[in-house]
């Protein structure tokens, strides 16, 4: 997988209209299922629809697809061979079938609470399929063993169609928030703005956009190789920017006398200008495959820059806190713009071999 590649309009436009995509796809996964069970006339074939629509609910991604995979064909086959067992009991007493089953039971509910609930889940939805076919009627319980199997099959067979990638909607996403960080910085820190805008709701819902980008970490990371910490690192990153940038606007809005300062200080206004480029430039290389490291140069420049400056407003004795918390805050936002760009251009494009959990092959190269 080619980590740094531009992602394209149709990968968008996909990611964008993911629910629409996944509830099509089960809709033909019936339809072509349903169709071909009436041709053949199978008898019992309704527990091949049931069987489709449980493993097919859920979202997948492609980085899901195999662990998820091992899980569904596991779960069914357990549930069946205990579902087998349990009718087995049955011909010699009802009450060892139930001790059987109400020991599955504890067992499956047990692990919907663990590592596998998903494998936990079919083991309970089988064996109850199973288990219910007519007293010693053993081909009954083979044929819906069968069919419940075969309907696993047939849900991997469809969600392998053009799945979702979540290390792809994790780029996207990504990229979209650092648009909304850009433009709220802007809103805020725009010279025509003569006071505080009221944005804190979109602040609100950008912060719970951030939260939720935790859940591509695991697929995401199944599908690069890259070791999970790695993305962790990167959306902790991005939270701090988030964090930062919020404590700037409240330093930068604190006082007339402190935003006066701020505005007549030539490295703050190159921050200014620098913090946007670097977000515009964190977007690119995110989802347009534009491997320019150039602007960690700029950053690191900019924030010696800033640092003399900060030593130099030591030395003052009339400048207000609010003002040394906006130097310190914009060092801080430098900083934390500056190994992103680092961590997330080793990630796409240097392929160093200690982000991942196996050595990347030669291919993977630019």
């Amino acid at each position: 997988m080619q980590l740094g590649k531009k992602i394209s309009n149709l990968e968008q436009l996909t990611c964008r209209y993911y629910r629409w995509i996944h509830a099509v796809r089960i809709s033909l996964a019936f339809l072509v299922t349903f169709a071909v069970i009436r041709y053949f006339k199978l008898d019992g074939g309704v527990w091949i629809l049931i069987t489709l629509l449980i493993v097919m609910g859920p979202q997948p991604y492609w980085g899901n697809v195999f662990s998820r995979a091992l899980q569904r064909t596991g779960g069914t086959v357990i549930g069946a061979v205990s579902g087998l067992i349990a009718l087995y009991l049955e011909t010699y007493a009802l009450s060892a079938m139930l001790l059987w089953c109400a020991l599955l039971m504890f067992v499956a509910g047990y692990l919907t609470l663990g590592k596998h609930p998903y494998m936990a889940l079919l083991i309970a939805s089988t064996l109850a399929i199973v288990s219910c076919s007519p007293p010693n009627d053993m081909d009954s319980a083979i044929q819906r063993s069968l069919y419940v199997m075969a309907g696993s099959v047939l849900a991997m067979l469809y969600t392998s169609l053009y799945p979702q990638r979540a290390f792809t909607d994790m780029r996207i996403k990504f990229s979209e928030s650092l648009a909304n960080l850009n433009r709220l910085y802007l809103a805020y820190f725009s010279l025509k703005t003569l006071e505080r805008p009221n944005l804190d709701d979109q602040l609100k819902d950008e912060l719970d956009k951030i939260i939720k980008l935790r859940a591509y970490t695991l697929p995401a990371s199944h599908e690069s190789h890259l070791k999970p910490a790695v993305l962790h690192a990167l959306q902790m990153l991005h939270r701090d920017i988030f964090s930062t940038l919020s404590l700037m606007i409240d330093a930068y809005w604190s006082s007339a006398q402190s935003h006066k300062l701020i505005e007549s200080e030539p490295a703050l206004r190159d921050v200014r200008r620098l913090i946007p480029q670097a977000l515009e430039s964190l977007q690119n290389k995110l989802c347009m495959g534009i491997g320019n490291n150039e602007i960690s140069d700029q950053l690191r420049q900019t924030t010696r820059d800033l640092k003399d400056l900060a030593l130099h407003c030591a030395d003052g004795n009339n400048i207000q806190t609010s003002f040394y918390a906006y130097v310190w805050l914009s060092l801080e936002m430098l900083r934390q713009l500056t190994e992103l760009n680092d961590q997330l251009h080793a990630a796409l494009y240097h392929k160093h071999p200690s982000l991942f959990k196996r050595k990347p092959k030669a291919s993977h190269a630019q």
